[in-house]
């Protein structure tokens, strides 16, 4: 609802987006105020909006995904006695959550207005597979690692105790698997065209995803004693199986996008029920394509819409015959009258 917030002040607060053409007092009860007395700010605010909805379902999606992934590492540990330690979780939840959470809603809009909406549903059965796939691939590359780290040469069992003390090759295989799961899940769940742009426009959280994979590395492939003694970690003298672990998160990164792009995102890929006779789905494929063949039609008419041209001086009809005719209709009319 557009207006100038004057005697439409309730259809300005009443309306899904109420945008308010003055600045004037009353135009405190609309969402939006335009400094341009025009609709042209109402693409922008389609855009601007569509943004913030595809943002807040990525950052609910990531929140749930980072808790389940951290939900499933915690399991497989307590199947040994295991857990993580106090600044692990500290590191997970400050050092690489916060840092990408904050920054993945920086950015912005995509320029253009796409034909189709988003989905306006969080409850459906996109969201909720996205986050049931995504979980299934964290724990088979987490279960995978856990056990295929048990057959090195250089294990060494994890001995109970009730110190909290969790150092053991188990838990730092099984801790650095999962630092690259949440580092993914946010690129995966930062969708971009055609609602917002792309994650490399958002320069901070581009430079935040490149620190926390950069030093992810750092943990895995450089085993300063004291980093190790603060987490908790214990070292890996197989460089082999340091490069199998990055590999293997790497792998993860590459499944996680494809199916994430290729399944979840897949507009061909539906389960609403389709019209039963071939003429509902005709008229359904034709009304969804509607916008289309009338965009095709404004394109090729650049001169639509017709102006009327005023008449020139040759045609308008002469000035005393139009005194004259104001004449005859005011006797007839005061003739008439009497």
């Amino acid at each position: 609802m557009c207006g100038d917030g004057a005697n439409d002040v309730g259809a300005l607060k009443a309306a899904h987006a109420g945008i308010s053409l003055s600045t004037a007092d009353a135009s405190v009860a609309s969402p939006f105020t335009s400094r341009t007395p025009t609709i042209e700010c109402v693409p922008t605010i389609i855009r601007e909006g569509r943004a913030a909805l595809i943002t807040s379902f990525g950052v609910v999606k990531y929140m749930v995904a980072y808790s389940l992934t951290q939900f499933l590492t915690v399991i497989m540990l307590y199947t040994i006695g295991n857990n993580l330690s106090d600044y692990e979780f500290l590191f997970i939840d400050l050092g690489l959550i916060t840092l990408l959470v904050l920054l993945f809603s920086q950015t912005s809009s995509y320029p253009y207005l796409d034909p189709k909406p988003p989905r306006t549903t969080l409850i459906s059965w996109r969201p909720l597979t996205s986050l049931l796939g995504h979980l299934g691939i964290c724990a088979a590359f987490q279960a995978f690692i856990f056990e295929y780290v048990k057959q090195q040469p250089w294990y060494e069992p994890f001995e109970f105790n009730t110190e909290k003390i969790y150092i053991s090759h188990i838990n730092t295989a099984v801790f650095l698997q999962s630092t690259f799961q949440y580092v993914w899940e946010s690129i995966v769940f930062s969708r971009g065209e055609p609602y917002r742009r792309s994650i490399f426009s958002n320069w901070l959280f581009l430079i935040s995803i490149v620190l926390t994979f950069g030093f992810n590395c750092f943990l895995l492939f450089i085993p300063i004693k004291s980093i190790y003694t603060f987490f908790q970690l214990r070292t890996i003298p197989d460089i082999k199986f340091k490069l199998i672990i990055l590999g293997l998160a790497i792998l993860n990164f590459v499944i996680m996008f494809m199916f994430e792009e290729y399944v979840i995102e897949n507009d061909s890929i539906s389960f609403k029920r389709s019209p039963l006779s071939s003429t509902s789905r005709n008229t359904q494929s034709q009304s969804g394509r509607h916008h289309l063949h009338i965009e095709n039609i404004l394109r090729l008419t650049p001169d639509w819409p017709p102006i009327i041209a005023t008449p020139s001086e040759e045609e308008k009809s002469p000035e005393h015959v139009l005194v004259d005719e104001t004449k005859r209709n005011n006797q007839i009319t005061t003739t008439e009258y009497f």
